[in-house]
């Protein structure tokens, strides 16, 4: 599955989640920081790998989740979410367009009640 990060969905985490970090959110606190645009957070990753997961398994649920970041992901990037199923184990790995990989994750799920 494929997301484009767009600066008004980083916005909208950093409002939601209370972390207004700079390098999220101003070009010019990324860059000081050794960026070439803002991120995206971490957890907003994280929490989009599980909804676009869920959006098209929706009889199942996450009961536990990791995932580790290798690169920065920065902002108005097109993501790719890719999920390949092992049990009930679902391994995830996120890639930009240029085919970097970006994070690598899994997450255990169960039938919902």
């Amino acid at each position: 599955m494929k997301k484009r990060i767009t600066a008004d969905a980083v916005r909208q985490y950093a409002a939601a989640s209370r972390d207004t970090a700079a390098i999220h959110l101003n070009a010019e606190a990324a860059a000081k920081a050794g960026y070439e645009r803002p991120i995206a957070h971490g957890m907003y990753i994280m929490g989009l790998a599980q909804s676009l997961y869920l959006a098209e398994h929706q009889a199942l649920w996450i009961h536990d989740y990791s995932m580790k970041f290798l690169k920065p992901l920065f902002i108005d990037t097109m993501a790719s979410f890719d999920f390949e199923a092992c049990e009930d184990t679902i391994h995830v790995t996120v890639t930009t367009e240029t085919g970097e990989v970006i994070a690598l994750g899994s997450f255990s799920v169960k039938e919902s009640f």
